[in-house]
């Protein structure tokens, strides 16, 4: 399933002037964070950010345009994806550690052992490793590195990523890509520039919609447009995962709590959904882990439960005041308890609970049947 080319940017016209502005300056600030909803570009804007800054033929208009030039040198590496100054810092490169240890972790996080071996450099395991971020750039123009999903960084990572966010090597840039930046440290926080990405406007996600080339159901496609609400990244994701299909499994089941029923079934249904979600993901990669496609699917759910349940308050916020805050109360359990399964509490049990805390809030009290 291909979408629009990645080197391609729909909406944020504010937050791309700003970051036009920074590369057209004569001192372009080093350090960013790009934060914003799942989905809404952010990785796209640090690519095409990247790309931008590490060719020395970048012309201004390549910069109005906020395209990288493919029919240079530079550019020809960076559109392949293989120029060697061009660094993404991902958790799944916790697999490519020398540490067995490290590479038996869920990838519930980005560990300081990645951080050594990716950009700041020192001891893993008897390994020594230099810094990328201190090397001198291949091509001689400078260098780039995005950590994304930057707020699984646990404290100690990113004190230690501090010094480098302080005192970057020249021509070094630094891109923070979050959900959360709210999880990194005020102190790192205060280092960078931040950049904010909201969710697409409609005429936006219509220029987006328009470039798609997917062999999907049209129906299908309208949901996930509608589900998306904004984030182009989160519509192809509930098209790859099906989320239209769990939306049909769910949805009565929201509507009879909203009834005052109990869904006996729910908890076992999300279970098999989130499990099912990431079994296939392991089947399709080997190197996948199958836990960390569990968390994402499960985020995924949360957040259709979550629209789902919005919808249903935003239907009874102006007339039934007292059900809509049932409503939001729980919309608010879902995160609660999406941020236990984070924190590494059984899933199963989370789901068990969430299911019965859903029904005190929503059902009025003998109404349950």
């Amino acid at each position: 399933m291909n979408g629009p080319p990645s080197n391609q940017l729909f909406g944020h016209e504010r937050t791309v002037q700003t970051l036009k502005a920074s590369i057209l300056g004569a001192r372009s600030m080093p350090t960013w964070i790009f934060g914003g909803p799942f989905g809404v570009g952010k990785f796209t804007a640090a690519r095409l950010l990247a790309g931008l800054l590490l060719d020395p033929e970048t012309r201004p208009e390549d910069v109005q345009s906020f395209r990288p030039r493919t029919d240079t040198d530079s550019g020809a590496l960076f559109s392949a994806g293989t120029h060697p100054d061009f660094h993404v810092v991902r958790k799944e490169q916790a697999l490519e550690s020398p540490d067995p240890q490290v590479r038996e972790r869920k990838q519930r996080s980005i560990p300081v052992a990645v951080l050594r071996q990716q950009i700041i450099g020192g001891q893993v395991e008897g390994h020594a490793f230099d810094a990328p971020a201190y090397m001198k750039p291949s091509k001689g123009t400078g260098k780039v590195f995005i950590i994304d999903e930057a707020e699984l960084i646990d404290q100690r990572g990113q004190n230690l990523l501090l010094k480098t966010l302080e005192e970057p090597p020249p021509r070094t840039w630094f891109i923070l890509v979050t959900t959360r930046a709210d999880r990194l440290l005020p102190t790192i926080r205060s280092r960078c520039q931040p950049a904010m990405f909201a969710p697409l406007e409609p005429e936006a996600m219509a220029l987006w919609r328009a470039g798609l080339d997917l062999d999907v159901v049209e129906e299908d496609l309208e949901w996930a447009v509608d589900f998306a609400e904004g984030a182009p990244g989160l519509a192809m994701a509930s098209l790859h995962e099906g989320l239209h299909e769990w939306a049909r499994v769910f949805s009565p089941m929201i509507e009879e709590l909203g009834q005052g029923g109990y869904p006996t079934a729910m908890s076992e249904e999300m279970e098999r959904c989130i499990e099912a979600s990431a079994v296939a993901a392991e089947k399709a990669d080997p190197l996948a882990s199958k836990q960390a496609a569990g968390r994402r699917a499960t985020g995924l759910l949360i957040g259709l439960l979550s629209n789902l349940m919005r919808r249903r308050m935003l239907d009874v916020v102006d007339s039934r005041e007292l059900e809509s805050e049932r409503w939001a109360n729980a919309i608010d359990i879902l995160a609660a308890s999406e941020s236990q399964i984070e924190a590494n509490v059984n899933r199963k049990m989370v789901l068990a609970g969430l299911v019965a805390s859903l029904v005190d809030v929503l059902v009025p009290a003998g109404a349950a049947t």
